[in-house]
């Protein structure tokens, strides 16, 4: 069953995996509050359904995962004062389930900063990664911080600066993408990875995991260690862990409960 939100964007389930999809094609997935607003109910929904442990960010039509912003919205928006946005995914770590982005074709703007949100990218061969803005005149804020804890200092200003397209290639080597595909696959690829998180690794363990990295990499590495210690203590009290422990003697695939 497909759940739609705001007219822009699906959520499918598949097993307990969650399949955003970003679905204004016609547009080539731009942002305009519609699509903000769809996609803030798609993580909410998410987030809060415990039977969910893993996501999947992808877009449809062939050509882009996102150009970014609907420049004809931002300009009604500024007309009345106003802006487009926030992302709720984009601006903390809403939720410590992991979530893999799915990109092909264009990804710019707006749409790279939702796949740098996510815990990390799969990309297919045709995937082209811009950072539009100095040129617009303008400088972005949340894509260099996010680009700075991924790539380092050199190689997030190189992206920044003078904002040319790079591929898929020059993503990978440069450690934002963590594979490519050919074109049409990824996202088929990015759900058999998400499966294998729900299905091979005990969730209360991959959502601390996630949240010891996030909390290191973007907050205070004391207090990640300090959590990090409690989640692991509540874990080894859980039944996931007697489970898992059970299935590593007896030689079986571990069932899972979140438990």
């Amino acid at each position: 069953m497909t759940k739609t939100f705001s007219d822009r964007v699906t959520l499918d389930v598949h097993d307990r995996v969650a399949v955003i999809t970003l679905n204004r094609p016609e547009k080539m997935n731009a942002f305009d509050q519609k699509m903000f607003d769809g996609l803030n109910e798609a993580t909410e929904t998410f987030r809060d359904d415990t039977e969910l442990w893993a996501a999947v960010v992808q877009a449809s039509g062939e050509r882009a995962f996102s150009v970014g912003a609907d420049v004809g919205a931002l300009a009604e928006a500024a007309a009345t004062g106003g802006t487009l946005g926030p992302s709720i995914i984009s601006m903390d770590m809403v939720t410590d389930k992991p979530i893999i982005a799915a990109v092909h074709g264009f990804c710019i703007g707006e749409g790279l900063n939702l796949a740098l949100s996510c815990d990390m990218i799969y990309a297919d061969e045709t995937a082209t990664f811009v950072i539009p803005e100095i040129r617009l005149g303008t400088a972005p804020v949340d894509i260099p911080v996010k680009l700075a804890k991924r790539l380092g200092y050199s190689k997030a200003f190189a992206f920044c600066n003078p904002g040319d397209r790079k591929d898929a290639n020059w993503a990978k080597d440069a450690g934002l993408v963590e594979e490519i595909f050919p074109a049409g696959e990824v996202a088929d690829r990015a759900l058999e990875f998400a499966r294998r998180l729900t299905t091979e690794c005990g969730p209360l363990a991959v959502w601390g995991q996630k949240y010891v990295l996030w909390e290191a990499s973007y907050g205070d590495p004391d207090r990640a260690r300090q959590e990090g210690e409690k989640r692991r203590v509540s874990i080894r009290e859980s039944d996931d862990y007697a489970e898992g422990l059970a299935a590593f003697a007896e030689k079986r695939s571990p069932v899972f409960k979140a438990r």
